[in-house]
């Protein structure tokens, strides 16, 4: 059976789980809450290892091809011009459409952060290197950057590095098995995850003042992966039927929205790169896990339409042209910093902004505090959608992707 059709048995189960068990003054929503913590931990557990090993030895074979700059450099371009791209419709959209103002709900303050520059260098290069496999695993960068460097400096003597280069190319090829496997099986994790994310919205009594918001998100959504999507991948791919791809995709796509959380569906973006579309292991080593770090376009565009429903909440005097470019800058300048932020990057993005903005709408961002899930599952699902198709069409610029039957597809 095809992993998306596992993922996709999994979550319906899940969704008419959360639609008919009983609340219980919360305590089936605490006991998924465990269930779906457990799940998400076992989705993640083989990532770190796999992404270090992988990319050390996939960066060596960048260099050996000379392809270092050219895919790190297609990869940035791409992911910026997706993030801009969306934020830009994003805003457009929210001044078309004006969803409802929604009203000023009294809040405990929630204190959200991003690291600082200082914070990032620091964890980067901490007082002993072994610190950076001790960290908690909310943030892939230290590892990325350590393994980046290990794959640059394999190449110095090959004598030297070889039986290096093979261990890590043999672990690497190990993890991505064991990772296989956990995908094979992580369909029913979904059913916990799926009642989870339903419960957790039937719990909030004031969700139906977001209705106007949740369709504006849906009908972007679709409009973006079935449209906008496909378009650039058209166009700036190979002039092939663009849907082949959504349908490759579908899987991480699934758990994505799910799960809202990055790290838990490159698991599963990495093996669908690998068996579906054909991305070899050179580039997607790379790209993939830094698409998620610092291409959050899907987090950047679900920010701007959340923040400026809160600037037409807290206004009555409607959003100005240059209130709606900082918008647009200040979403796509934050999503560059979330890559620390695997879970609620949307809520933690649109609190920074409210920071920036302030003017009073410092804790504005907490009247979207019952519709958070929701709005964290919508920026995941386009994060991943965003990986996928920057990746397959850095692949496809280096003339480096193995084409593969849709019959092949895992």
């Amino acid at each position: 059976m095809k992993i998306w059709i596992k993922l996709l048995i999994g979550s319906v189960v899940g969704v008419f789980l959360g639609l008919l068990l009983p609340l219980d003054d919360g305590a089936t929503y605490r006991t998924f809450a465990v269930i779906s913590q457990i799940v998400m931990n076992i989705g993640r557990w083989i990532l770190f290892p796999l992404v270090f090993f992988s990319l050390a030895v996939g960066t060596l074979e960048l260099r050996q091809e000379k392809q270092v700059l050219r895919v790190y450099g297609r990869a940035i371009l791409y992911l910026a011009g997706t993030a801009l791209i969306l934020v830009t419709f994003a805003v457009i959209t929210v001044l078309v459409f004006s969803p409802a103002r929604i009203p000023i709900i009294d809040e405990e303050h929630v204190v959200f952060s991003i690291p600082s520059f200082t914070q990032v260098v620091l964890q980067l290069f901490p007082a002993n290197l072994f610190l950076i496999f001790t960290d908690k695993g909310d943030y892939l960068l230290p590892i990325y950057f350590l393994s980046f460097f290990i794959g640059l400096n394999f190449s110095f003597d090959r004598l030297v590095t070889k039986p290096a280069v093979q261990l890590f190319d043999s672990l690497s090829r190990i993890f991505y098995h064991v990772n296989s496997f956990i995908v094979e099986i992580i369909g029913i994790g979904m059913i916990a995850l799926g009642a989870y994310l339903v419960i957790g919205v039937r719990t909030e009594s004031e969700i139906g003042l977001f209705s106007q918001l949740i369709i504006v998100l849906v009908v972007d959504t679709a409009l973006i992966v079935f449209g906008l999507f496909p378009i650039l991948l058209y166009y700036f791919g190979e002039r092939e039927n663009p849907y082949r791809w959504l349908y490759a995709t579908m899987a991480s796509a699934i758990a994505g929205f799910f799960s809202g959380n990055t790290y838990f569906s490159l698991s599963l973006l990495i093996r669908e790169g690998k068996e579906n579309y054909g991305v070899p292991r050179r580039i997607g080593s790379a790209s993939y896990p830094f698409a998620v770090l610092f291409g959050r376009a899907g987090t950047a565009f679900v920010s701007a339409v959340s923040f400026m429903v809160i600037l037409k909440s807290y206004s009555s005097l409607g959003v100005s042209f240059l209130q709606a470019l900082w918008v647009i800058g200040a979403t796509f300048l934050v999503s560059l910093l979330l890559g620390s932020v695997p879970g609620m990057g949307s809520i933690v993005a649109v609190s920074v902004v409210c920071g920036m903005f302030g003017r009073g709408l410092e804790q504005g961002y907490l009247i979207l505090r019952p519709v958070a899930p929701l709005l964290v599952s919508f920026g995941v699902l386009l994060d991943l959608m965003t990986a996928s198709l920057v990746s397959l069409l850095v692949t496809r610029k280096e003339n480096a992707q193995t084409e593969i039957e849709a019959k092949d597809y895992v």
